[in-house]
């Protein structure tokens, strides 16, 4: 079995060496009170546990420098790495005021390891484990050579050393550094601190990964993640406090970072740097306020460009932008990789892939992976899937897993979280079986190790975007083993001593299911990521409501961004229930997003004149433009306005392709307009893709839309009321497959379906949420076509009355065609 030497001072050992012990148990580890035999003498006890042990670790203190006993433990460990008899060194800083140049630290210790402090002696637990979990599996070697392959930059490398080195202003207290996902920041920003003598470490930083949901209260317990220091009972009630008092806390954690001599490195996908381009008001304050250090303690990979007016007008920010690899950079990034895997291209192969790049790091990655993995297809035949890489990363990227549903249920599950611990992955799944895969996913790109020593596994964001999207779910195994973990950890005495990933997903699902948890653990975000999963997985409306005026007594002490964000899906919650109380909660959101709030009111309420008045406003506008194409899609086919909706379904569609709900809503457009028929190559298309995403909703939106196409393109009545009543045997209870049961009877002026139809649905209309606005179109047709017009109209007449004209004179010449039949 894999074991650890724990290396450390007698008089550590009440303090902090003991509880790293009784953490990971004395199964796993070599350390004197578990292992020592009485009457034994010292050095052979340590000699005799040296060779049982594949990982030393060393707890450096002013005590384990004054101790001969760990003098001699590091002599000893060293004559065995260097004969290879150990597998790692692991040393950690446990003391305040002792940093990894400290000169008693032997050199070769200093030179050739990343010495951290880790004050926290759980941290310190949680990533010895992860080191014994590592080498209990064969890594994939090529995949840190390919981590360490670095191109280019030198104007950038340049631009920022004649900053740091700029004598005349103080050395900035963040660094941020933007650009896309896969253009390498982080890369970047730790070559540059290197080469400018910021840091020693030549290691790849440590990195805390910060999404558009992450509060202050958040961005507190991801950096007590570190164990930089111990926060302790400050961790509690942190919704209650002040801003001053989080920042407060914020500060105490810089300091320790200042003097310990460490960099922290942040991911930031929105959340210090909005997707306005704007820095959060309390991050600025933070830094602004914050007083002794000169150099830098922040470092962000930054996903948002901060606008030139929103910069803070001082020393203690420097930004820096990266843009895509230029065109030699990419031939010399595609060369590197090539003679890493040893792969040969002629000229032409290499050309022809080269002329694909587009300059970001990680499609070049791709481009290699694609050649390497497949040596029976010609290069020419793989160009094709290189050049879809650009448009749909996503279907790109999950296609070389088709077939294989261990590892697609595997990737669904990480999909469920933003980032989580190894730890908790697998109190889930078996660690002999997934391991492997996890190694498999980390070097084809598809997951991250992140952390301090990889131990939080983050899905590559394209991918989990579409997973959730597309609405593809766990199986029913892994929810309930997800459901099983989160009750043991709500239970469990040690849940602040968890990594902060648990944490929060722990109780953001407590939260979600109604359950009791301690006021004194919840945080703004924890109602935040809850009322967003219920909203996009069609939860409980009244529920997401019930948490927004919950948290919104605390209105005070949240920062502006959260409170905002609740705000707003407070918004679309009431706005999707038409609960008139929205008009009054959208006064406190401004600008463009209110006047999208109102439309989409407007839209569930049925005025869509005053809909498509706030939609057509803004459709162009920043930020919301997309979001206002979409719902003017709706109104249209709300309306039966299909040629007016084109335009922007099939635009909508080719900068989402991959997306379920757009790939539907284009297929309606096109099946619904006056020639379907002209179309068919389309549809037929666009079926096959929504089959290719395979989640249950586009099964059931491909099977509907089969139907529809035998009926309005190739005018088989038969064949197509088939496959839609085998759709509604399929789908029960579900309204969408009788939505176009009606529809198909309508186009055949078939009375007896469609009131069959009607009254199916009639039955599910108090158990699912469709507008009885459409239930009185289908029964003003049904009355159309028994040849009581009057009647039709007198059922639909409220409903028009808040139509557009030419919307309400073409339903009516509808009406008056089906009464003439």
């Amino acid at each position: 079995m894999i074991k650890a030497f724990l290396s450390h001072s007698s008089k550590d050992k009440d303090y902090y060496v003991r509880k790293v012990a009784n953490w990971l148990g004395k199964d796993n580890i070599i350390y004197d009170e578990f292992t020592f035999e009485e009457g034994e003498k010292p050095l052979d006890e340590i000699i005799k546990g040296l060779e049982q042990t594949e990982i030393f670790v060393l707890f450096l203190s002013e005590n384990a420098l004054k101790s001969d006993w760990v003098i001699k433990e590091i002599c000893e460990a060293k004559i065995k790495l260097e004969s290879n008899d150990i597998d790692k060194f692991f040393p950690i800083i446990i003391e305040d005021g002792l940093t990894y140049d400290d000169p008693r630290i032997p050199q070769w210790l200093r030179d050739n390891y990343n010495l951290k402090p880790i004050k926290r002696a759980e941290v310190a637990a949680r990533r010895i484990h992860k080191k014994l979990r590592e080498l209990s599996w064969s890594k994939h070697p090529e995949l840190k050579k390919r981590q360490n392959i670095f191109v280019g930059r030198n104007d950038k490398q340049e631009e920022f050393e004649e900053r740091i080195h700029d004598f005349d202003r103080e050395k900035p207290t963040v660094i941020i550094a933007s650009g896309v996902s896969g253009v390498g920041r982080r890369t970047f920003l730790s070559r540059a601190l290197f080469k400018t003598n910021i840091t020693d470490s030549r290691h790849k930083p440590s990195a805390i990964i910060l999404d558009r949901n992450v509060s202050i209260e958040d961005f507190i317990l991801k950096l007590n993640d570190l164990g930089l220091i111990d926060i302790g009972k400050d961790v509690l009630s942190l919704a209650s406090k002040t801003i001053d008092e989080k920042i407060s806390i914020i500060h105490k954690i810089m300091k320790a970072s200042y003097e310990s001599k460490e960099i922290i490195f942040m991911v930031d996908e929105g959340c210090l740097v909005n997707y306005k381009r704007e820095i959060s008001d309390w991050f600025i304050k933070t830094i602004n306020s914050y007083e002794g250090s000169n150099l830098p303690v922040f470092c962000l990979a930054s996903r948002y460009k901060v606008h030139f007016k929103s910069r803070p007008r001082n020393n203690k920010f420097y930004f820096i932008e990266l843009n895509e690899l230029n065109p030699n950079e990419r031939k010399r990034l595609l060369t590197q990789l090539l003679e890493l895997y040893k792969v040969k291209l002629d000229a032409n192969d290499f050309n022809d892939i080269y002329e694909l790049l587009f300059g970001f790091p990680s499609q070049v990655m791709y481009a290699v992976d694609l050649v390497r993995e497949d040596n029976i297809t010609n290069i020419s035949d793989k160009l094709p899937v290189l050049a879809e890489y650009n448009s749909d990363k996503a279907a790109v990227l999950l296609s070389q897993y088709e077939g294989n549903e261990v590892e697609l249920d595997f990737i669904r599950l990480l999909a469920q979280f933003e980032v989580i611990s190894l730890d908790f992955i697998f109190s889930i799944v078996d660690e002999e079986i997934y391991y492997p895969i996890l190694e498999k996913l980390a070097s084809e790109c598809i997951v991250e190790l992140i952390g301090i020593d990889g131990e939080i596994v983050r899905l590559n964001d394209i991918i989990r975007d579409y997973i959730k999207r597309n609405r593809l779910y766990v199986t029913d195994e892994f929810a309930v083993e997800i459901k099983k973990q989160v009750v043991n950890i709500a239970k469990s005495d040690d849940i602040f001593e968890r990594d902060s990933s648990e944490y929060i997903f722990t109780l953001k699902e407590m939260l979600k299911e109604g359950e009791p948890v301690n006021e004194d653990l919840l945080i703004p975000s924890h109602y935040l990521r809850c009322m967003k999963d219920l909203y996009y997985n069609k939860g409980n409306l009244d529920r997401i409501i019930e948490l927004a005026d919950i948290i919104l007594q605390k209105k005070a002490t949240l920062e502006a961004g959260v409170l905002q964000d609740i705000q707003y899906y407070l918004c679309l919650a009431l706005a999707k229930k038409r609960d008139g109380r929205m008009l009054k909660e959208v006064q406190n959101i401004k600008g463009d997003e209110h006047t999208f709030l109102l439309g989409f009111y407007y839209r569930h309420a049925g005025r869509y004149r005053e809909a498509l008045d706030k939609f057509t406003a803004i459709v162009n506008a920043r930020y919301v433009g997309a979001r206002s194409k979409r719902e003017i899609v709706q109104v249209y086919v709300q309306l039966e306005e299909y040629e007016k909706a084109l335009d922007y379904a099939k635009r909508n569609y080719e900068e989402n392709l991959g997306n379920q709900f757009h790939a539907q809503a284009y297929f309606n457009c096109m099946i619904n307009s006056e020639t379907p028929e002209i179309y068919k190559h389309e549809l037929r298309k666009l079926i096959n893709s929504l089959r290719l995403i395979d989640s249950d909703q586009s099964k059931e939106m491909a099977d509907i839309a089969d139907a529809l196409y035998d009926a309005k393109v190739l005018n088989n009545k038969i064949t197509s009321l088939d496959k839609i009543n085998d759709c509604i045997s399929k789908y029960p209870g579900n309204h969408y497959p009788l939505l176009a049961k009606c529809d198909i009877a309508l186009k055949y002026y078939d009375k007896n379906v469609l009131e069959e139809g009607f009254n199916q649905l009639n039955n599910i209309i108090t158990r699912r949420h469709f507008s009885f606005r459409t239930l009185n179109r289908y029964k003003a047709s049904l009355l159309a076509l028994d040849g009581n017009l009057d009647e039709a109209l007198r059922v639909i007449d409220k409903d028009l009355n808040r139509y557009p004209q030419e919307s309400k004179e073409r339903i009516i010449s509808k009406l008056k065609e089906y009464a003439s039949h």
